[in-house]
């Protein structure tokens, strides 16, 4: 039988007080339904439905195709979201694993637990709880004197003896997909608030079908978080997990209640990460690179032995034995070779550069082709934009660009070339030149003294 994952992403989120839908809201950078997405596609779910609601167009941006959507008019409670996709599931035979779109800490390995746990079992309704010391504001899993599941009371309409109740309900639940929509379609709307709660399909089935619970180890799986307090808690239980799991495969991390590291970064053994280092999206560490500290990698590869140190890497590639920074800015599909040095204040931007290449300090480099060896002196700039569009440069092997140069794109710089320093190159340079371009050096004979005063003059 297929399996359906059912994700509640419809409502508004008030309490987070962002312009953002809650769902969308970043956890170390990424959006929260990102993390539930991409956990169901690893998990043994076969087809993914989002009920979205309150700024559809931000999770439907996120998402794209990989999943389809239901459309929740208005945000009458839970029962009603999932009476909202009626139109993808119901006539589907399967199971369905329902989950709210704010539970970002529940990974697939869970996942295809609860889905086993509820076919071995033989249930029709599989409801996933937790136990909590401080059950405050969570629906209590009500049983009679058999231990059955009757029921789930949401917390103001417990009872005194009620409220003492720990097994709580995590609002996750796996239930035959017919079942589903002919019980939910029972569910009367709420005199208090005027929803209608899919907690009440509990006491609907239980009299006629078999439900029984899956209870989590550990509760914060099936925490949902609805506020920027509760974000923190999130981010700081994945930062100490995904740090933690690192570690154990050999990563050496400094300080690790100070390093980010996202939920995709791929980090092979032997890769030193030191403090106030954040590695988000793609990226790639290879085997024995060293980054930070107080450095940023976005979506990026570090080869072997690179070094990275208090400087930012977005969207690019930085080759073996390579060093950047410090306070180096490498972006825009930026791509350095092996044994380069892109040093002090450099940018490079869209550019790719060949082995032994040297940036040491103060210098852009952007939307260029740079050969092997070659070397940048202090201030040289390659001026890609001519107020209109951008332009191309294109340096050869074993060029030597001294301080202060500035390259007029587009432009061509050939083998084994000497830029003078000072020069403002806008012609090609053939292969093997010496280029000065500057304007020949004029003295004026005791001319300083209209500009500057003679020092007894100085009062």
């Amino acid at each position: 039988m297929k399996k359906y994952a059912l994700v509640l992403a419809a409502g508004k989120g008030t309490r987070m007080r962002t312009e953002l839908p809650k769902c969308a809201f970043p956890i170390l950078k990424k959006p929260m339904i990102s993390y539930i997405v991409e956990n169901i596609e690893q998990s043994t779910i076969d087809d993914i439905c989002v009920v979205v609601g309150h700024k559809k167009n931000v999770i439907e941006e996120i998402l794209q195709n990989r999943v389809c959507y239901a459309e929740q008019l208005e945000q009458l409670g839970t029962g009603h979201a999932v009476l909202s996709a009626a139109s993808q599931l119901e006539d589907k035979e399967g199971t369905t694993f329902i989950l709210p779109g704010d539970m970002p800490l529940m990974e697939y390995p869970v996942m295809n637990k609860i889905l086993r746990a509820h076919e071995e079992m033989g249930n029709d309704l599989t409801i996933v709880t937790m136990k909590l010391e401080n059950p405050k504001g969570y629906g209590r899993i009500v049983r009679n004197e058999y231990g059955t599941v009757t029921g789930i009371i949401e917390e103001n309409d417990c009872n005194e003896s009620q409220k003492l109740i720990k097994e709580v309900n995590s609002s996750v639940y796996v239930v035959d997909n017919k079942l589903l929509f002919k019980y939910v379609k029972q569910i009367k709307k709420s005199d208090r608030k005027g929803e209608y709660y899919l907690t009440d399909i509990v006491t609907l089935m239980h009299q006629n079908h078999k439900i029984n619970t899956f209870m989590l180890r550990d509760p914060m799986i099936g925490m949902g978080f609805n506020d920027l307090y509760g974000i923190s808690i999130a981010e700081k239980y994945l930062r100490e997990s995904i740090n933690k799991g690192h570690m154990l495969n050999g990563v050496s991390i400094i300080n690790p209640e100070t390093v980010t590291i996202g939920h995709n970064v791929s980090i092979e053994e032997g890769v030193w990460i030191y403090p106030n280092t954040t590695i988000i999206g793609n990226t790639v560490l290879k085997r024995g690179c060293r980054v930070g500290p107080n450095s940023e990698i976005i979506d990026s590869t570090i080869h072997e032995f690179a070094e990275i140190r208090h400087s930012i890497v977005v969207d690019s590639e930085v080759g073996e034995n390579t060093t950047v920074g410090p306070f180096a800015h490498l972006r825009g599909h930026a791509s350095i070779g092996k044994n380069n040095r892109i040093g002090n204040f450099v940018e490079v931007k869209k550019s790719t550069t060949g082995e032994g290449t040297k940036a040491a300090h103060l210098s852009y480099i952007g939307d260029s082709t740079v050969g092997s060896r070659v070397n940048f002196g202090c201030g040289s700039v390659t001026v890609n934009y001519d107020g209109v569009k951008k332009n191309q440069t294109v340096i050869g092997d074993d060029v030597f660009v001294g301080c202060n140069v500035n390259l007029i794109a587009p432009i061509s710089i050939g083998d084994n070339v000497f830029l003078a320093a000072g020069s403002t190159v806008t012609k090609d340079v053939p292969k093997g030149a010496l280029a000065i371009a500057r304007n020949k050096q004029i003295n004026k004979e005791d001319y300083a003294k209209h500009f500057i005063k003679p020092k007894d003059d100085q009062k």
